[in-house]
């Protein structure tokens, strides 16, 4: 890459700003992005080490959590003698561990490293999927459900946070969505896996398929996680694939993204940082607008396979026909992100999906017709799954600092991760075949996302325009503030601009 083996130098101007931020301790300055196409040949050298990478690290992650419902009309419910609350329950403790351990895995992560922690979290929650296929009770269970949400608490929130510290905000959006792609993948590919693994029943004493569900696919996971040691780098600063000067760049164009000052977001561990992270109201805001989308989500993410297997087909039939669904979501998904990206837009498509998947769960509720509902499906799970990545993305584009951003991402995915617990509960065994009440209750949930995104984008214009209002101020001399000072309100600087 010749362009970037020049002085970094050359593509960075530094210009004097004058009026009224004071000069000291150090000169503010504005920061000049690097030509347009060096950046994109360092962006597509990087893309193509970080995106398969936690692509795959995430469809194992899914695949391991919501394989319980291939399991579940596998044998699992018949053998270990299951009531349809005792089920429940063991789908929803999953979301307990998993959203209490986010923050601290969060700062784990940006404590150790990506290198040390994503493998190691990971291989963890490969032994207790290993494990659980040697579950002989409902209590042993529940048990290992709790500690596969405990292992697994880190993944999302973990590689959300590490790619904001390789791409500025207008281009996350679409890793995201190539990242959570994944997701629906794992669900085609959960189906697949799950007809052909269910055919070993009987073989090893195990009269079920679904202990080889969990044993095969538990042991693929450990596989990974060692490997992926060797797959992760840190930072840019650190990754042996890179030159120093593109390196630099990297740093760079994170560092100044978003501010129109050469101000840079602070990247030191504060806990004041970790406060502000907590109590900001972008934050509470994203958890609303992340419950009517990820509830629904995790309706067909866990329950596709039994909403199927209620209309009338045969387990194997079932499983096979959850993969034509979670294709369509995954094309989905690519295309809304493509899109947000270019437009530099997300409130729009988390509406859109919230709305899309209103109108599938909405059919899906009008009609009794089992091939008119099979589609509905389709809608519901496309409408979910595309507008899921806007939704994370919106928060880590609107909000300044390491310590802050780990922080933020760590709450919404892990306090926001609780609505499925509500969706492990709202598709009960008595209102099969028709599931009314959990449909119903998607419908709402999808209604409060699209109501709280239009909310939440007014406010976030708002914002905006009392931030040019406080450039107008300090360039006419009425407020001052130091280079540090700027820093240290990182996304409230009057320099930082909300993405809507």
């Amino acid at each position: 890459m010749a362009d970037t083996e020049k002085n970094y130098t050359e593509h960075i101007e530094y210009t004097s700003k004058e009026g009224g931020i004071s000069p000291q301790p150090a000169e503010i300055t504005e920061y000049v992005e690097p030509p347009l196409e060096v950046q994109r040949k360092l962006l597509r050298k990087i893309d193509l080490r970080i995106l398969p990478v936690m692509a795959l690290l995430y469809l194992f992650s899914f695949l391991d959590r919501t394989n319980i419902g291939n399991a579940k009309i596998d044998g699992l419910v018949d053998e270990l003698q299951l009531t349809n609350m005792q089920y429940n329950l063991c789908l929803t403790v999953f979301f307990f561990t998993y959203a209490a351990f986010e923050i601290p895995s969060n700062l784990c992560l940006k404590k150790w490293g990506a290198k040390r922690w994503i493998p190691f979290i990971m291989f963890w929650w490969g032994v207790v999927m290993t494990l659980m296929s040697l579950c002989q009770s409902y209590e042993g269970l529940l048990g290992a459900r709790l500690a596969l949400g405990l292992a697994e608490a880190g993944l999302f929130p973990g590689v959300t946070y590490y790619m904001t510290t390789w791409y500025k905000r207008s281009e996350i959006q679409f890793r995201v969505g190539i990242f959570f792609s994944a997701a629906t993948i794992a669900g085609a590919f959960g189906g697949l896996l799950a007809y052909g693994i269910g055919k070993m029943a009987g073989l090893g004493g195990w009269e079920h398929g679904w202990r080889w569900i969990f044993a095969i696919e538990g042991i693929a996971t450990v596989i990974l996680a060692i490997a992926s040691y060797w797959m992760i780098s840190d930072s840019p600063m650190k990754a042996k694939y890179l030159t120093p000067p593109e390196a630099q760049m990297l740093v760079d164009r994170v560092k100044y993204d978003g501010v129109a000052m050469a101000t840079p977001m602070p990247e030191e561990f504060q806990w004041k940082y970790v406060v502000d992270g907590i109590c900001d109201w972008k934050v509470i805001a994203s958890l609303f607008i992340y419950w009517g989308s990820i509830t629904p989500l995790y309706g067909i993410a866990l329950f596709l396979p039994s909403i199927i297997k209620g209309l009338g087909y045969a387990t194997t039939t079932a499983q096979l026909l959850t993969v034509p669904v979670y294709t369509a979501a995954c094309v989905g998904c690519i295309i809304f992100a493509y899109y947000s990206d270019k437009l530099k837009h997300r409130s729009s498509f988390i509406i859109g999906g919230c709305g899309l998947s209103f109108i599938g769960y909405t059919i899906a509720f009008s009609t009794l017709n089992p091939n008119v509902r099979y589609f509905s499906m389709f809608l519901a799970a496309i409408g979910s799954y595309s507008g899921f990545p806007s939704v994370v993305a919106i928060l880590t584009n609107n909000i300044g600092g390491k310590t802050k951003r780990a922080t933020a991402i760590a709450i919404q995915i892990g306090v926001g991760g609780m609505g499925g617990t509500i969706s492990s509960n709202i598709f009960r065994t008595q209102d099969a075949p028709h599931y009314k009440f959990g449909l119903a209750i998607c419908m709402g949930l999808n209604c409060m996302g699209m109501l709280t995104a239009g909310l939440n984008y007014l406010a976030l214009r708002m914002a905006n325009k009392r931030k040019l209002e406080r450039q107008t101020r300090i360039e006419n001399g009425e407020e001052t503030y130091t280079n540090e000072e700027l820093s240290a309100m990182c996304d409230r600087s009057p320099y930082f601009a909300y993405t809507l």
